[in-house]
Formats: structure tokens, sequence, C-alpha cells
């Protein structure tokens, strides 16, 4: 549309012929589906982009018509104030991030979550809570970092043992804590590793029981957690009130528990894999989802990033 607000603009025509050019006028896919709530975005699938030209790359995911983004870093605008900015620009909101935890400076995420607009200060990967700090890299080569990072990543991503689950919810009760006080929310993201056997049960449900109901949230990653053989209406009925957050994400052909390793399964455009999204929105519609965002692996072998993105946003737009 031109400049003219849709107040004036229907105040001064006052007609259904009106009204249909301004419909007409409007993004593309700008209906709210398939939950009834606004199509997001987690800004890793676009990462590479986001990297080379924040300010573009986020104005091109706005013309697709997504209206809320998760964060995982920067990119190009270097800061989450430039980024915040960038996302005011465009019409963009960002309920949630995905942000580094030191137990030791925690308002550093919290600082970050506040300047972006967020109300979800979220772990991507809550293990890392637990991890000590990162080694210093600026002397590596680039092949020593890279096996560096390949191993640290392998040992965040192997299976969780029941030690580790209890100290993670002990620390994840903090870190919640924390948050609130600073007026946040903590949200945790899974993958496949908290779904290791914790005494007979899946350990997941041992970081939910033995969080703060109050302080401690989840973003259920509904492809990793169909890897892991489970499903997001399991525990978003389980646990009423403690979901709050999906990750959209599809995957090819899967062989069940295997996130790493030559066997790892391979992204794919959301409704062209194997997981089931028709039947998980008909399963947690009403059962306390805020927010959904999109997120897609590698490798983009089909299409770029930012084509796939727009293919992701209309299959999800078809689901009414």
């Amino acid at each position: 549309m031109s400049n003219i607000t849709r107040r004036v603009f229907l105040g001064r025509a006052g007609s259904l012929a009106a009204v249909t050019a301004m419909a007409a006028a409007m993004p593309r896919f700008a209906s709210a589906t398939p939950l009834g709530l606004p199509i997001g975005i987690q800004l890793y699938v676009v990462n590479a982009d986001l990297g080379k030209d924040a300010e573009a790359t986020i104005k091109q995911l706005a013309t697709i018509g997504y209206k809320e983004v998760e964060t995982a870093g920067f990119g190009s605008a270097k800061t989450a104030a430039a980024l915040r900015k960038i996302f005011d620009d465009n019409g963009i909101k960002c309920p949630s991030a995905h942000l580094q935890f030191d137990m030791n400076n925690l308002n550093k995420a919290f600082d970050d979550a506040h300047t972006l607009g967020c109300t979800y200060a979220t772990s991507s990967v809550p293990k890392q809570i637990l991890a000590s700090s990162m080694p210093d890299m600026s002397s590596m080569s680039q092949d020593d970092r890279r096996a560096a990072m390949a191993k640290i990543m392998r040992t965040m991503l192997a299976p969780m043992t029941p030690d580790e689950f209890k100290a993670l919810a002990e620390a994840m009760n903090k870190v919640g804590a924390a948050a609130k006080t600073s007026g946040l929310r903590f949200a945790a993201h899974n993958h496949t590793m908290e779904f290791a056997d914790d005494n007979g049960k899946p350990g997941y449900d041992y970081l939910i029981s033995n969080t703060d109901k109050d302080k401690v949230f989840f973003e259920i990653d509904c492809g990793w957690i169909t890897v892991a053989g489970h499903k997001p209406s399991e525990y978003i009925n389980r646990y009423p009130g403690r979901i709050r957050m999906l990750h959209i994400k599809d995957f090819l052909a899967i062989e069940p528990g295997a996130a790493t390793g030559p066997n790892a399964p391979k992204g794919a455009e959301i409704g062209t894999g194997v997981v089931n999204y028709k039947e998980i929105f008909a399963t947690v519609k009403g059962k306390g989802i805020e927010h959904i965002f999109v997120e897609q692996e590698g490798p983009y072998s089909r299409m770029p990033a930012m084509q796939a993105a727009e293919v992701d946003y209309k299959y999800l737009n078809s689901l009414k």
C-alpha cells in the first residue's frame, strides 16, 4: 500500500470496491495459520544471508509474509540494538531469542533479550549451560578450529546421563528465576539428547518435572522430537502450560535417534519430509502454544535457504 494509513484509506473510500482493493494490496500470505498464530521463522535458516546483509534479509522475510522471528545471533547487524531497528523498520516482532547463557553473567543474555523486544530468553542447547567456557581458538588454524568445534558439538549432542539431567534441571531453575526477576521468561529448546533414558523414562520428562512451572518453559522442536521417537502432543498434553513455543522442522527419511554422524537426518522443506504437521497441529491446537517458528536444517541442495523459507511459509499458510 501507499503511505496512507488503513484507517484514513477506509474513511475516504467508504466503499466495497475500496476495501477489496486494500485487501489485494496486503502482503501475499498475511493470514495467521495454522494455529491462529503468526508464522515466525528462526533466523538460523537464513544465517548465511543474515551474515552478509541483515537489513536485506529481514526485508525479504517480511515481504514473504513472516511477522515474527527468533534470533540466533545478530548477523551483519552486529548488535541487538542494530538488529532491533531493522525489525522495527520492517514490522517484525522478535518474541524469542536463542542466547548464550553464562551462569556468572546472565544479565548479558537478558540485556540482549530486552533490547530485541523478547518475552522469552531461550537456550538452543540447554546442555551448554553446564559446559565450561569455550576454549580459546584465536591462535588455531582454520582446520584445528573446525576440528575443535566438531568435538564440542559431538559432546553437546551426545545423549545425556542421569547426573547431567539432575545438574541441568538445577541450572535451569536458577536461570529461570533470574529471568523472571529480569522481566523475562526462560525457555529451553530440544534436540534429541534430552530424550536419553533416565531410569526408564525419557530425560525430557525429568527436566520438565523438576523445573519450576512458573519460571522454566519449553520450546519443542517438532523435527528433533520426531527423530527421538516422540510426538509433541505427548508432552503438551502431559505437562499443560509448560510448552509455549514450537519449531516447525521437517526431515527427509530418518533413522530414529540418529542426530549426528553419517546417518544424521537431512533437512527438508516443510511438508515434503516425514513429519506429519497436519496431525501435529490438530493435536496441539488450543493447548497454550504462543509462537511457532519455521526452522530448516541443511543442506540446501534443492534450493537456496531464502527460497526454502518461502516454500515453508506457503505450505504452512495452506494448512487452514
